[in-house]
């Protein structure tokens, strides 16, 4: 009995403060009060205190029909006070998103904003997944958002399969092929001077210190120096989890052609000790060693500062 009655109480609370505060048959009264009493004016402008003594009125009659002790009288105003007050704001919120929503147009394209098929990415909105894609591969370069205060890589929201996964054998038939691709090994710099792919460039993407990797943030701006964003890029690590970060920063940079090679270099192996995507070297595919002139990441670095950049 008493949940019912504190269902109902906080229902006519919310809609006696709504109706008084927002509804046009009281505006008229609302303005009128305004110009005679501040203290009322602000009553009815604070959705807390009118709700409060909507809720308190509103006891008083429950209390009236039926005496109920103080234990249940105070719960019946607190419940009703600031249960009521959230369902209007609730309702509020509500209002202003669909407001906003109607005045919304893709960012892209410039369709109107369509409930159930229209989609909101970052207070953006979009006619549908093409578009948000489209504009992920052609917005400006957001270096900022790429790595955090502390030198991390964030991790970039973007459209599923923005970046596409190959095998190292499929990786190798594509730098054989006539498409051009480049093969960018996002290893530390020792890693790289250990082995790597033939014909790989060096740009790693966290580099080894002696207290572990410690992110690089000039990656995305090395890599932009040299390579033209609609490069075929292969991006190779390891074992494929670095060059998975690189390849989201590179996609959220704007690069629209980036393959991320599984596996890495090394290959990666279960607990039990059981090879699960066998790497680069392991597969006997072509490899080099030390630092080639052109490709490693001090000549490639170096070139960037000599051009100013």
């Amino acid at each position: 009995m008493l949940f019912a009655e504190i269902v109902a109480l906080v229902s006519l609370t919310a809609a006696l403060t709504r109706f008084a505060r927002q509804a046009p048959q009281t505006e008229a009264a609302r303005h009128w009060v305004a110009a005679r009493s501040r203290l009322l004016d602000q009553l009815l402008i604070c959705p807390h205190c009118l709700s409060f003594w909507i809720a308190v009125a509103g006891t008083a009659v429950l209390w009236w029909l039926e005496t109920r002790s103080p234990l249940a009288v105070g719960l019946m105003v607190l419940l009703g006070w600031r249960g009521a007050y959230y369902v209007n704001k609730s309702l509020d919120q509500r209002r202003d998103q669909a407001i906003n929503r109607a005045s919304q147009s893709c960012l892209v394209c410039g369709a109107a904003y369509e409930d159930g098929v229209s989609i909101e990415r970052r207070g953006m909105a979009f006619c549908s997944t093409t578009c948000w894609f489209d504009y992920l591969r052609t917005r400006p370069a957001p270096r900022k958002n790429l790595v955090s205060r502390s030198g991390e890589i964030i991790r970039q929201e973007m459209y599923p399969l923005s970046y596409k996964n190959v095998t190292n054998k499929e990786a190798h038939d594509l730098l054989q092929g006539a498409e051009k691709y480049i093969y960018i090994d996002v290893r530390s710099i020792p890693e790289f001077q250990n082995g790597h792919p033939s014909g790989a460039a060096n740009v790693p993407v966290f580099h080894r210190e002696p207290m572990g990797l410690v992110p690089n943030p000039d990656f995305v701006i090395v890599v932009e120096a040299h390579f033209p964003r609609d490069s075929k890029l292969l991006i190779g690590c390891q074992s494929g989890k670095r060059s998975e970060q690189a390849a989201e920063a590179l996609v959220a940079a704007g690069f629209q052609d980036v393959t991320n090679v599984k596996g890495g270099y090394g290959g990666v192996k279960d607990p039990a000790g059981q090879v699960v995507e066998p790497g680069w070297f392991e597969q006997g595919l072509p490899t080099d060693y030390g630092e080639p002139e052109e490709r490693s990441y001090e000549a490639l670095a170096g070139r960037r500062r000599e051009a100013g950049q």
